[in-house]
């Protein structure tokens, strides 16, 4: 009885409940949409200077991060990339090699980051296929290269063009070599782009003179969140003494502590949103009982408890929260996914200072179930909190200064 009386009270006065349920569906908007927006960033982040680079956990030669030379490079046996294998939730890894050479057409030259992977497994890491914006992706018996779009308009050179390496290989010989263009790849990162240079792994062997040889394994699995139990479980089963797994974290603190920083702002910024959003949802919830305060104190004259009438206040505030909650998740959700898929670019000198710190001048949202789920808890507390101060003045009436208002 009690739910039902609480649920026809509600819609007595319409105008009053849309009130109090938008207050509290704007909320939810606002705090997942901001909260989407900043995970969406980090994310991105991550995505352009990790996922699209060095990958998530590397395994190499226990001295190779110290003195990133081919000299501390690894040589590939099968008792290593079994071991690697076997580590639970490790779907797969891939080989790499990774030196500087001086790249030359003409009479351009630049230095450049050249990467030999496997193409297959690499490409379904670093998806380059879908990145490349002229030619095509090469083989694993391949001798073309692929090259960054803005190394290819610094060095003006094309498709079918013969671009010529000149670097040191392994134990100091010389590495020098003339590869024909197969395809012009664009690199979310434009520090990565200006510079790289991807090669298949056998003819990077054959061209570094490091035959069966790799300076980094990367490690593959589905859930990032992951990242430091496969570290910790691959440094156990590794002979340390000669190899070392790492995560993102360590090979790239910088980046690492960027996002810790921005997150600690961001934390600010939400906080300050949730302020704005109880003191709201507190001015909602005040006219309201205000409003009703002569209803309340009729019924407490003709007979009702106290204690049934905010029993009653308590479902009335329970049925509104809810609604509002639910119908601002059900808003939200298309908002969050339409800036996943048409994120918001950057253009001027935010974009440019983006860019020359290597990250894409792009602002996607994220869609991920625990942003909406706490933004839901932490509203659904303050919507909690603010709903006391009505049980408080039923319990508090004086009941006729209240008929006579």
């Amino acid at each position: 009885m009690n739910i039902k009386i609480a649920w026809r009270n509600i819609w007595r006065n319409r105008k009053r409940t849309f009130i109090t349920i938008s207050s509290v569906f704007l909320a939810v908007i606002l705090a997942i949409f901001m909260r989407s927006f900043q995970e969406g960033s980090y994310a991105t982040m991550i995505e352009n200077s990790v996922g699209q680079f060095t990958g998530y956990v590397q395994v190499h030669q226990k001295d190779y991060w110290d003195d990133k030379t081919l000299d501390n490079g690894i040589e590939i046996n099968d008792t290593l990339l079994q071991t690697i294998k076997s580590i639970k939730h490790v779907t797969d890894y891939s080989l790499r090699i990774e030196s500087f050479s001086l790249a030359s057409y003409k009479k351009n030259t630049k230095g450049a980051i050249v990467m030999g992977i496997e193409p297959i497994k690499e490409n379904k890491m670093l998806n380059i296929k879908s990145k490349l914006i002229k030619g095509e992706y090469f083989t694993e018996k391949d001798s073309g290269i692929i090259i960054g779009s803005k190394l290819a308009e610094y060095l003006n050179i094309g498709i079918n063009d013969t671009l010529v390496l000149m670097g040191q290989g392994h134990w100091g010989q010389s590495a020098i070599g003339a590869f024909n263009i197969k395809g012009i790849v664009k690199m979310p990162s434009p520090t990565l782009d200006r510079q790289v240079i991807f090669m298949p792994l056998e003819l990077s062997q054959r061209y570094f003179s490091f035959e069966n040889g790799a300076t980094s394994i990367i490690v593959q699995f589905a859930d990032n969140s992951l990242t430091e139990t496969i570290t910790n479980e691959l440094n156990a089963k590794l002979d340390t003494s000669i190899y070392k797994a790492m995560t993102w974290q360590k090979m790239s603190p910088v980046i690492a502590q960027q996002i810790q920083s921005d997150k600690s702002s961001g934390i600010m910024m939400i906080g300050i949103l949730y302020m704005i959003i109880a003191f709201g949802i507190f001015g909602t919830v005040l006219m309201m009982t205000e409003e009703r305060k002569k209803e309340f104190a009729i019924m407490i004259a003709i007979g009702t408890q106290k204690s049934k009438l905010i029993i009653i206040s308590i479902y009335e505030a329970l049925f509104i929260n809810l609604i509002g909650v639910f119908t601002g998740i059900i808003l939200a959700f298309p908002l969050v996914y339409y800036f996943l898929i048409n994120p918001i670019r950057m253009t001027g000198k935010i974009a440019e200072s983006m860019e020359s710190i290597g990250y894409e001048p792009i602002m996607p949202t994220l869609i991920d179930i625990n942003i909406f789920l706490h933004q839901t808890y932490i509203i659904l507390i303050i919507t909690g909190i603010a709903a006391l101060y009505p049980l408080f003045s039923i319990w508090r009436m004086k009941l006729i200064k209240s008929l006579r208002r």
